[in-house]
């Protein structure tokens, strides 16, 4: 009788066994799974990506790691067929139920999805209740210290503030409140700030105090605009003059109100005027005041640039073709006055007194969304004998460039002084000063020399946020809310300090009322009180 030494292996061994083993052949699933989800984290908070736009890799990475799951399952997985079928339903179902938690907000600029909780989701406040009526109708008068348009009285984004380089004690907070969606700036006179927010299903004109942050009227029409990128609201930023607000909303509404009560004076839909469609991100262009005229930009057959009449809201001109793009009117007041768009075929220059265009300048950036966002940079000539001259940049991959205008009679040439890669802004706008340019290319902040194009240099990360500039510093928006202090020298990067201002994504452009700062987003709008500059004592 032979007795075999071997351990006796019963039923429940021989299961734990078969358990085991089955486990274990699920590694290679569970592998391919936790390296699609690592890839993805990595990519979401970096800077890495494989092609260049964050939501296609995204895409790619499920797709390859759904795949690899079956695959997986199906050649390794030590389970009959049903089991394996059960397995595919887990592993898909699974996922589901976790993707369902989560949902998209919106987009950063360099298309990185915006992940919240479902339950975290920021709806809108309910503005159909009426705001209260405010004690007194504000006072709007006007002062040198006013910012009433679009990055300034001179729409260049410059300020003549003397600020302090001593940010050691943070910016004091004078107001913060929640407001509408929208990517419009402020526009400022006197105590009244005017912006333009999505309240619900209206397109809202909206009145504040400067001081108080108190809401002083709303002008409200029934439209709304929403793409998924920059979710819903108007993009432009209204314009103030001779009291009166001039507002263009996102579906091509200009309106034309009462400074002071909000109240409607006029109003025109300079989309149907120019017989354009709207363009993917919508209106965009803020309104220019030029004389005695609105000038806007909406691009179409009828007039890619238009011009509207102050008082009556008559469509005075119209000029151009070109379909539009997200870049503002924007005046240069050279030897002979003329009104520039950067549409989305190029630049393009138009008589100020007639509309008519004058010259051309091919610039396509994006062709497939004909981006065109920074506003041109009209350069006066330096002497009787130089010719004007005009900077452009636009992002993806297009560059900058320095452009000479040169005119015999009636003719205009425009001359290639340079172009460079040196510096590429998506979706902001520069700062010309003393020579150099400063902008944002891709998320870094970026010196260029206006006499050659080349880089001086590039530091500092800030999203895709704005620029603005006061005395000898410049103050930039960062895409994550926080505001910077940057020296403005050709010679080095130097940050002074820094702040958060806002939470979550901010894309809208900053303003400056002698010292107070007004920052918003698609969430809340605050104003900061900055550091002025000390005056050394007399002797």
């Amino acid at each position: 009788m032979i007795v075999s030494n071997r351990p006796h292996v019963g039923p429940a061994a021989g299961l734990r066994r078969t358990l085991r083993e089955r486990l274990m052949s699920l590694c290679p699933t569970f592998a391919s799974l936790s390296a699609g989800y690592v890839l993805m984290a990595v990519i979401q908070f970096s800077d890495f990506t494989f092609s260049g736009k964050p939501t296609r890799d995204f895409l790619f990475i499920i797709v390859a790691m759904q795949v690899s799951a079956y695959a997986t399952i199906r050649i390794f997985a030590c389970f009959h067929a049903m089991g394996q079928i059960g397995l595919l339903i887990a592993v898909f179902g699974l996922q589901t139920a976790a993707w369902s938690c989560f949902q998209v907000e919106g987009f950063m600029g360099d298309g990185r999805p915006i992940i919240t909780w479902k339950w975290e989701w920021a709806t809108e406040t309910d503005w159909t209740k009426p705001s209260p009526a405010p004690a007194k109708e504000i006072d709007v008068v006007e002062t040198s210290f006013d910012s009433p348009a679009f990055r300034g009285r001179d729409r260049n984004g410059i300020y003549a503030v003397d600020l302090s380089s001593d940010w050691t004690e943070p910016p004091r907070l004078r107001w913060k409140r929640s407001v509408g969606p929208g990517w419009s700036s402020f526009a400022v006179v006197g105590d009244l700030c005017v912006t333009h927010e999505q309240r619900g299903a209206f397109e809202s004109v909206v009145g504040y105090d400067l001081r108080s942050g108190d809401q002083r009227w709303v002008h409200h029409d029934s439209t709304r605009f929403h793409e998924v990128t920059g979710g819903p609201g108007p993009r432009a930023t209204p314009a103030i003059h001779a009291g009166r607000v001039y507002a263009l909303g996102a579906t091509g509404l200009l309106n034309c109100l009462d400074a002071a009560t909000g109240k409607p004076i006029w109003q025109a839909n300079v989309l149907e005027d120019s017989g354009s469609a709207n363009c993917l991100f919508g209106v965009v262009g803020s309104p220019l005041i030029h004389g005695d005229k609105v000038v806007v930009s909406p691009g179409g057959p009828k007039g890619a640039l238009a011009a509207y009449d102050q008082e009556t809201g008559e469509r005075i001109w119209a000029g151009g073709s070109a379909h539009g793009s997200y870049s503002s009117p924007h005046a240069a007041n050279w030897t002979l006055p003329q009104i520039l768009s950067f549409n989305a075929a190029g630049l393009t220059a138009h008589s100020a007194e007639s509309g008519a265009v004058l010259w051309d300048l091919g610039w396509v950036s994006n062709p497939e969304e004909r981006n065109n966002v920074c506003q041109p940079v009209p350069i006066p000539r330096s002497s009787a004998d130089s010719p004007e001259r005009v900077f452009i940049a636009s992002g993806y991959g297009q560059g900058c460039g320095l452009f000479d205008v040169v005119r015999s009679g009636n003719e205009f040439t425009v001359v290639e002084v340079w172009r460079s890669r040196s510096l590429g802004p998506k979706f902001s706008s520069v700062i010309q000063r003393a020579g150099f340019v400063y902008g944002i290319d891709g998320k870094i902040l970026t010196c260029v020399d206006l006499a050659d194009g080349r880089r001086r240099w590039k530091r500092g990360r800030y999203g895709y946020g704005q620029l603005l500039s006061a005395g000898g510093h410049l103050i930039v928006q960062c895409e994550s809310g926080e505001v910077a202090l940057v020296e403005a020298s050709p010679d080095r990067f130097r940050e002074l300090g820094r702040f958060t201002a806002l939470d979550d994504r901010t894309w809208n452009q900053p303003v400056l009322r002698e010292n107070l700062l007004l920052v918003r987003n698609d969430r809340e709008a605050a104003c900061y009180e900055l550091p002025l500059a000390k005056v050394a004592d007399s002797p």
